[in-house]
């Protein structure tokens, strides 16, 4: 599900190193990678929080978790540095089922 996207101008595959630096630097468990569409896994715990572009050309907060507090976490750290969206209520991605 998206929960949030990081609004910019400038390109995803630009912002990528910044953003990827301040992941790094706020939480310990990180996965990351570019190869076409730019992708970062953070875990914590059982909970998994995506940062990609694989539907968007900006970047897009995903969790499966609705009530996980990674997801709280990710959207609170990352406002601090950037303007997001907050959708009202996450949308499903075009291979999710429907609740």
């Amino acid at each position: 599900m998206i929960f949030a996207e990081i609004k910019t101008d400038e390109s995803y595959y630009d912002l990528y190193p910044e953003l990827l630096q301040l992941v790094q630097q706020t939480f310990s468990n990180v996965e990351s990678g570019v190869q076409g569409d730019a992708w970062i896994w953070i875990y914590e715990g059982e909970e998994k929080v995506a940062l990609d572009t694989f539907t968007s050309m900006r970047f897009q907060i995903k969790s499966d978790n609705i009530n996980g507090l990674l997801i709280q976490k990710v959207i609170y750290k990352l406002g601090e540095h950037y303007k997001l969206y907050i959708y009202d209520e996450p949308e499903l991605e075009g291979h999710e089922d429907t609740f």
